[in-house]
C-alpha cells in the first residue's frame, strides 16, 4: 500500500452523530475535523469500535465538523501495520494522547479476577461477534450499570 494514495478526506465518512450507522467491518478509521485528521485507529469491527469508543467523549464536545471516515480492509491481519504506518506518515494530534472527558482522565485499567470457563464463554461471545474482549464486558457492563440506574429511578 502506497501511503501517498490514502487520503482520509476522499474517504466514506459519517458525522460523529451518527457513528451507529458505520458498517460492521475490518478497519483504519480517522477522526476528521473538518480536513485534518485528529486520531487514526484500527479495529476488526468498525461498528462496534464507535458504539463503546473510549474517544467518543472527548471528541463529542469538541466543536467543527468531526467525522469518522474509514479505509475497508479485507485481512484484519494487516490493520497494525496498516495504522502504525498512517499513524507515522500523517502523525494525527490526539494519537498517543491520554483520553481527557472534562478535565478527567476516562482511560483507566481495573484488573479482575475471573474464573477460566467464565473468561473463555466470553471470549468465544466476543469472537462470535467479532469484537474484542474488553469491548464486549465494557459493553455488557454499561448495559447492567444502565439497567440498575432503571431499576432504582423506578422505585421513587
Amino acid at each position: 500500500m502506497n501511503l501517498e494514495t490514502v487520503d482520509p478526506l476522499t474517504l466514506p465518512s459519517l458525522p460523529l452523530a451518527t457513528r451507529a450507522e458505520l458498517p460492521n467491518c475490518p478497519a483504519i478509521y480517522f477522526v476528521l475535523n473538518g480536513d485534518a485528521v485528529l486520531y487514526i485507529g484500527r479495529t476488526s469491527n468498525l461498528y462496534q469500535r464507535w458504539i463503546a469508543d473510549h474517544r467518543w467523549h472527548q471528541l463529542k464536545v469538541m466543536s467543527g465538523d468531526i467525522r469518522i471516515a474509514w479505509l475497508e480492509c479485507g485481512d484484519a491481519s494487516l490493520l497494525s501495520e496498516i495504522e502504525t504506518a498512517l499513524i507515522k506518515h500523517i502523525q494525527p494530534c490526539l494519537n498517543q494522547t491520554k483520553v481527557e472527558c472534562e478535565g478527567i482522565s476516562i482511560k483507566t485499567k481495573t484488573m479482575v479476577y475471573m474464573p477460566p470457563e467464565l473468561r473463555e464463554a466470553l471470549e468465544r461471545m466476543a469472537a462470535k461477534e467479532n469484537r474484542s474482549l474488553s469491548n464486549l464486558i465494557v459493553t455488557l457492563l454499561q448495559r447492567a450499570v444502565e439497567e440498575q440506574k432503571g431499576n432504582e429511578s423506578g422505585k421513587d
